[in-house]
């Protein structure tokens, strides 16, 4: 080829820093030939001159092959920029030919079995979505024995080839430097991993592990969400409104509770709540609170409180505890009785309380009652003989039913108030199968409890709800024996 080459480190204002150039120069002009340092692009930029032939396609040809351009020539774009040569136009940085990169590898990862338990919720449709932001939870709940996911091992990735027919090899995946933390055991070669507790899953400092608690240093607000989780959650601030929290081995709130639902099978304690008639509690073990304001609450251990409980409405098969004040205002089932400073309030707001039985047994008892006087109302009405038969058959299931929740045995069963300081009037109490609104004030400590005898309550001085009401009845029927 009739040319001179001389190699040249000066670069227009449209050079690559990262390509390195080549000059060839002819009388009719000069042509800058770019090749990438990975060696995957090859660019050329063409100069006409005043005088001197323009350069034709076979020599563009020669000039790539000179500057080792073997494989990747696009050539619609070669014959484009020999054609425009040759019309005399000037031509900058054209890509005339593309090696192939390489893929690199994947680094290994873990595909998780078990998704989180909460997602950010939407509603409505793809034009109108809305977002409930209280909940915002991301973490994987697990159980004993759950699948928590696989350790998906390294990809090797694809090699790539310059232009100049080198191979490129990939830069290969890198293994997952995991360690297995505590409640997790890894089957299958170590690749899968198991939960051998409840909790979530937590990966830190390339560790994987299941925790059993779940503790906010602050307040359960927007930033935290509305909380699910398999364990324990201690809260070290307040629970705002409209946030919820259910965890299935206790909750601790070290502040306060808005309209919020509690709920877990074992203990929740918290300072105070109020729920402002919307709030709840559903809880399998023990309550304990400074004051339960306006809730809702179910419980099967105690319900405890150290100063009040005002305007709730309380269900538990354990006892109602208030220490140091009252409960007034709403209504109160306690399976095995109920003692506070206080009960009712001076200013006479009606307050029922209900002990002794079991709240599951008095709803059913109430639907029963209320069948029965279905009952008895059809029976009045009724036309023939058949039909009378059979609503008497009816009735006599009813009343069968009815028996055999009163005559039920429940050793948590205590039919006992305590009154410690003031015993207020409009309060109802419903104490086994005696139910009686008090009309005026009375002054404790006394103990209430069912005169089995001679009907109606009896106040008596005043005993720990350790001693059971049936103990104390039995002593007067074997005192009147005597």
């Amino acid at each position: 080829m009739d040319s001179t080459s001389t190699k040249s480190d000066v670069a227009s204002e449209k050079q690559q820093p990262s390509l390195a150039g080549t000059e060839y120069k002819k009388t009719g002009y000069s042509l800058f030939v770019w090749l990438s340092d990975d060696k995957l692009e090859c660019r050329c930029s063409y100069v006409p001159r005043s005088q001197g032939v323009m350069m034709t396609r076979d020599e563009l040809r020669g000039y790539l092959a000179q500057a080792g351009v073997k494989e990747g020539v696009d050539d619609a774009a070669v014959d484009d920029f020999a054609i425009k040569a040759a019309s005399g136009r000037e031509l900058s940085m054209v890509l005339l030919a593309s090696g192939l990169a390489p893929v690199a590898g994947v680094d290994g990862w873990i595909s998780y079995s078990a998704t989180p338990s909460i997602t950010v919720n939407s509603s409505g449709g793809e034009e109108n979505t809305s977002i409930d932001m209280h909940n915002v939870q991301t973490f994987i709940n697990v159980l004993p024995n759950d699948e928590i996911g696989r350790i998906v091992p390294p990809e090797p990735g694809s090699a790539g080839r310059s232009i100049t027919g080198q191979v490129i090899p990939p830069k290969a995946g890198k293994a997952l430097n995991l360690k297995i933390g505590k409640n997790i055991r890894a089957d299958d070669g170590g690749a899968l991993l198991i939960a051998t507790a409840a909790g979530r899953v937590s990966v830190s400092s390339g560790e994987i592990s299941v925790e059993e608690e779940y503790i906010v240093s602050g307040d359960v607000n927007f930033r935290i969400g509305s909380i699910v989780f398999n364990g324990f959650v201690e809260i070290r601030g307040d629970v705002l409104d409209e946030f919820n929290i259910s965890a299935t081995k206790g909750i601790r709130v070290t502040g306060n509770v808005g309209i919020c639902n509690l709920v877990s099978e074992g203990d929740i304690t918290f300072c105070g709540m109020d729920g402002q008639g919307r709030g709840t509690v559903t809880c399998g073990g023990t309550i304990r609170s400074q004051f339960i304001h306006n809730c809702v609450i179910e419980c099967t251990g105690d319900v405890i409180a150290e100063v009040e409980i005002h305007n709730s409405t309380i269900k538990t098969l354990g006892r109602i505890i208030i220490n140091r004040g009252a409960v007034s205002g709403g209504t109160y089932e306690a399976l095995g009785g109920i003692e506070a400073k206080k009960i009712g309030s001076p200013a006479s707001v009606k307050t029922t309380l209900a002990v002794g039985v079991d709240y599951h047994d008095a709803a059913e008892l109430e639907r029963l009652f209320a069948e029965l006087e279905k009952n008895q109302a059809q029976l009045a009405q009724a036309k023939s003989l058949q039909e009378i038969e059979e609503l008497r058959a009816v009735k006599a299931t009813l009343a069968d039913s009815i028996l055999a929740i009163r005559n039920k045995v429940d050793e948590r069963s205590n039919p006992k108030i305590n009154v410690k300081g003031m015993l207020y009037d409009n309060t109802l109490l419903s104490i086994g199968s005696i139910s009686e609104v008090v009309k005026e004030q009375k002054d404790g400590p006394t103990s209430i409890i069912e005169n089995t005898i001679e009907g109606g309550l009896r106040y008596l001085s005043m005993t720990s709800l350790d001693v059971k009401a049936s103990d104390i009845e039995l002593a007067f029927i074997r005192e009147l024996k005597r």
